[in-house]
């Protein structure tokens, strides 16, 4: 892969008119977190549900967990994080009250409760395979779950920051962690022992995606957008994007090579991998951007944050040219 070779490169933006989204839906609350389910994104959300929408057709689905008040609080506690296993069997909603819920779709009764796991400060959960699921905490450590059995495979203090973003590998043998730090660690998904420490954000790093199996995309506080070579000894940074305000989320899609990132309160810039240039910028968003997931092979894009809209975006066509 040419364009992961050790080099500094800033994106260029080219002029483009992308369109409208082609959906807009609301959410309850800001939404923190997502997963997708098929056709379904599923939202966490900051009033405590985990609410459904289909992306496919623009609708929502309703509420799948609506958690009420703890005892002598005003607000329900929030739910931070969303994950479905590969399978689509379960889905975990960490939340904080200090409980990581488990449900069970069952295809007549729906969704229904499967286990409650007290796993307090739980900031991202991720699953592994349909029977394993990663938690990353606020005390910087990453456990890893036997969801049936309820019970820990390992646990490993990774930092003394906070777990900001897990991202399992697309063949699940390696996991990618960030911290509130500016490191990144890439893990054995087995055991939970460090491969590769990455060094080069010089800030809080927030959001991470995969690109194959050998190559990671980041973004975070410092307001940069690196492509990492995982091949290389020592990984270095390739730098895709540096803006005004830091980067609060990043979607890959391997497929037509190109990442989605949160490059300003409300706005998303599409960068094409080869030519690192911006080939175009959609801005419907009125507060920062949490949420970024490709769906449908890259051919659209789905987007929520703050503002508690879920926007689903017909992907412009990849421009011709560039030079890998």
């Amino acid at each position: 892969m040419a364009y992961c070779s050790p080099a500094a490169a800033v994106s260029e933006t080219v002029a483009s008119d992308p369109p409208p989204p082609q959906f807009a839906l609301r959410a309850d609350h800001m939404v923190l977190d997502a997963a997708l389910h098929g056709t379904s994104v599923l939202m966490a959300v900051q009033s405590g549900r985990v609410e459904a929408f289909d992306w496919l057709e623009g609708r929502s689905l309703g509420s799948l967990l609506t958690l009420p008040p703890e005892p002598g609080h005003r607000f329900p506690p929030t739910i931070s994080s969303v994950a479905v296993s590969p399978g689509g069997r379960l889905v975990a909603a960490a939340a904080s009250d200090g409980k990581l819920r488990i449900l069970e779709f069952d295809r007549e009764a729906g969704t229904v409760p499967f286990r409650t796991v007290a796993a307090s400060g739980v900031q991202v959960c991720r699953f592994l395979d349909d029977k394993k699921l990663l938690l990353g905490e606020l005390t910087g450590e990453l456990a890893l779950l036997a969801v049936d059995e309820g019970r820990e495979i390992f646990r490993r203090q990774l930092e003394y920051d906070p777990v900001y973003a897990l991202a399992v590998s697309p063949g699940g043998r390696r996991v990618a962690v960030a911290f509130r730090s500016s490191r990144i660690q890439i893990l054995d998904a087995e055991s939970g022992a460090m491969v590769q420490a990455l060094e080069g954000h010089r800030d809080s790093v927030y959001d991470l995606g995969w690109f194959g199996e050998t190559a990671l995309v980041s973004g975070g506080k410092d307001k940069r957008v690196f492509l990492w070579n995982l091949e290389a000894s020592p990984p270095r940074p390739r730098l895709l994007h540096q803006g005004d305000r830091p980067v609060t989320a990043i979607a890959v899609d391997a497929v037509g090579e190109r990442v989605a990132a949160a490059i300003e309160s409300a706005k998303i810039a599409l960068i094409e991998l080869r030519s690192h240039r911006v080939s175009a910028i959609l801005a419907e968003h009125t507060a920062p951007i949490q949420i970024l997931t490709f769906v449908q092979e890259g051919s659209r894009l789905i987007s929520s944050g703050n503002d508690a809209q879920v926007l689903v975006w017909e992907v412009p066509a990849r421009p011709e040219g560039g030079s890998p």
